[in-house]
């Protein structure tokens, strides 16, 4: 197996047990997430989680644009991915409802930005979370 052929080894256990430390630890980081959760996030996100290496303007959402709210987003996704990796309905509930709360903060905060170029996104993004929500388990 080659060197890029291990690398792909171990990127692939490393987010297949990713879920495992979020539920199996009780997320002591909060919404933070492991270095493989915030490459899976947008590049938009990058700078929010992975500081100083990814600064510029397609590595963060634009405040003037959006809104002050837009830091609530990334948090919102990173609650949303743990929720669809859970196995344990108790724990995908949980951060389905914490997803909805960072999600809905951002909405709120974006109303007065009609041009935010990631709108549409996290008005999809809402309507997931809810449509998960209100689906039986």
């Amino acid at each position: 197996m080659s060197v890029s052929g291990n690398t792909a080894v171990l990127v692939s256990l490393a987010i297949a047990l990713a879920p495992l430390r979020a539920s199996a630890l009780g997320d002591l980081d909060g919404w933070r997430p492991s270095p493989v959760e915030a490459t899976l996030l947008p590049k938009f996100c990058w700078a929010q989680f992975m500081g100083n290496r990814f600064r510029g303007p397609e590595f963060s959402i634009p405040r003037d644009s959006c809104g002050p709210g837009m830091n609530h987003f990334c948090p919102g996704l990173v609650a949303l991915n743990r929720a669809n990796r859970s196995l344990d309905n108790r724990a995908k509930r949980g951060y389905l409802q914490g997803a909805r709360a960072q999600v809905l903060y951002t909405v709120k905060a974006m109303e007065k930005y009609p041009r935010c170029p990631i709108r549409g996104q996290v008005q999809s993004t809402y309507t997931l979370i809810e449509r998960e929500l209100s689906s039986p388990r």
